[in-house]
């Protein structure tokens, strides 16, 4: 007799293991299926920022995989680069992914690429044999599962050029910009992207990320003479720096929590998105793994309680996913200020305070790679608020409208 399970899980990586997790111990039977064969290759840089422990239940010296712990961050813009006290750590992807799969307490089922989900005459969600009442998508950007209830899409994704291979340690530590870990970003002048330069001990880990996914490979060649020009890159890791890999994937927009949870009639039916299924990267920095585990979590939550319908407010509402709505804000705010007629910013314009905002900038960028939450959220959502009202009056803030 077939195994009827609770959840169906379509994806291994970090938001379908951590949604996994929180099932499982909440005494569900669950089911993952990956076409990966784990331990496997992703393409990411491998941050992690500080809540990242908090959320996977998980103290750093706990973590079996290799972790790099860095204390500074060096940030070139626009001819300055600042080293910056702040912190974080990076993992690699390969041993992350798999450490969080082998834990969550699922039935695996590796190598197995699903080309059809469907829904039975009983109200459940099959895919081959596997069967179960509640399914959810965890499968990154080109989700089987989103594609079957894709979420609301306001904006194109952000593309990504990237690398991580093996290179001789000491060619590395000759050549990275400070202590072993310690990333080195380039903020592209147009503060549309940046790009990254990762050192881990005997790997290197560099990219690009742009706004516009038709930029990216010219922003990682201008990095990239950046990076060889200030001797942070090893000679002879050329052959990998020219194989960069591309893909793409979604920032967080508050419209795709709209397409978080499509339940069905009573009980069963019901469809969850996590992670990059849904587009929750950080609308600044894009960090992906922290909302990814976040997501599975609350997903993993929302089932438990009977209420999948409930998994969007609660995932609006967490303060992590609260922060991505605020930054949203900022950034829609000011990417709105641009000159008249032009296609630059107010903020590109040469001035006295131009030093000062280009360190700004920088130490802001920083601070935010670091993960560190916003100050006065309050305060912030009040200003946003009065932000929103004027630009739907079509008056500046503080000026009533003619």
């Amino acid at each position: 007799m077939d195994v009827i399970y609770d959840v169906l899980i379509v994806g291994g990586g970090p938001a379908g293991s951590s949604c996994a997790r929180v099932l499982t111990r909440g005494g569900a039977r669950v089911a993952i299926v990956d076409r990966a064969a784990f331990p496997r290759v992703k393409l990411c840089g491998g941050w992690v920022s500080a809540p990242i422990w908090d959320a996977l239940e998980l103290a750093p010296r706990e973590y079996p995989g290799g972790l790099w712990e860095w204390h500074t961050c060096h940030v070139h813009h626009r001819g300055e680069t600042r080293a910056i006290p702040c912190h974080g750590w990076f993992i690699r992807r390969i041993e992350l992914d798999d450490f969080l799969l082998r834990r969550c307490g699922a039935v695996v089922h590796l190598g197995l690429s699903v080309r059809d989900i469907v829904r039975d005459g009983e109200g459940l969600w099959a895919i081959g044999d596997l069967r179960a009442r509640h399914l959810v998508g965890a499968g990154g950007t080109h989700c089987p599962v989103a594609r079957l209830y894709p979420p609301p899409r306001p904006t194109g994704p952000v593309g990504a050029q990237e690398n991580e291979f093996a290179v001789d340690p000491v060619a590395v530590a000759r050549a990275r910009a400070g202590h072993d870990g310690e990333p080195e970003l380039y903020l592209h002048d147009d503060l549309d992207g940046y790009s990254w330069n990762v050192p881990k001990t005997a790997w290197l880990n560099v990219g690009a990320g742009t706004a516009d996914p038709n930029q990216v490979r010219r922003a990682w060649q201008t990095a990239r003479a950046h990076f060889e020009a200030a001797g942070h890159l090893p000679a002879q890791a050329a052959a990998e720096l020219n194989a960069m890999k591309g893909h793409t994937y979604y920032l967080y927009d508050p419209a795709h929590l709209r397409g978080a949870a499509a339940v069905g009639p009573g009980t069963e039916g019901d469809v969850i998105l996590c992670g990059d299924s849904l587009g929750l990267a950080h609308p600044l920095t894009a960090e992906g793994i922290l909302p990814a585990v976040i997501s599975g979590r609350v997903a993993g939550e929302a089932i438990l309680a009977g209420s999948p319908a409930s998994y969007g407010a609660r995932l609006a509402s967490h303060p992590v996913l609260a922060d991505y709505g605020r930054v949203f804000s900022l950034r829609r705010v000011a990417t709105s200020r641009r000159r008249p007629g032009t296609g630059h910013r107010r903020s590109d314009q040469a001035g006295p305070t131009s030093r000062f905002r280009r360190r700004a900038i920088a130490r802001g960028f920083a601070w935010m790679f670091s993960g560190a939450r916003l100050p006065a959220p309050r305060l912030l959502d009040l200003v946003l608020g009065v932000v929103d009202r004027s630009a739907r009056d079509g008056a500046t803030p503080g000026r009533r409208a003619a």
